[in-house]
């Protein structure tokens, strides 16, 4: 049981790292089932193992699609820093004349909203 332990803590996210309150929701629910399976390992019904079973390799399917989808998100987000860093080093005044349109209309919201 302890091996099984080990190789579930390897199909983990990092969750407490990043502080995701979606991930630990995941992660709290992944707990749970393991949990329940855990519960129902003294059961030798043929079925309840079987259901067991299939419980336990959804749970390693669930953690790493979850594992999977964390790292897609973070190549997209790093693709797309990496090309707005690009256009800024290429067209560096429209960036700034947009940052200064930005700041002026908000400006004036807030100018709206005090007077």
């Amino acid at each position: 049981m302890s091996a099984t332990m080990d190789t579930d803590q390897h199909a983990r996210p990092n969750d407490k790292a990043n502080g995701d309150p979606l991930t630990a929701q995941f992660q709290e629910l992944f707990d749970g089932v393991e949990d329940l399976i855990k519960r129902v390992a003294e059961v030798e019904s043929p079925e309840v193992q079987k259901i067991r079973a299939k419980a336990r390799a959804a749970l390693i399917v669930a953690r790493s699609a979850l594992q999977d989808g964390a790292v897609h998100i973070g190549r997209r987000a790093r693709l797309a820093a990496g090309t707005t860093d690009d256009y800024l080093r290429e067209y560096p005044w429209y960036a700034l004349g947009l940052g200064t349109l930005l700041a002026f209309g908000a400006g004036l919201l807030v100018a709206r909203r005090i007077g």
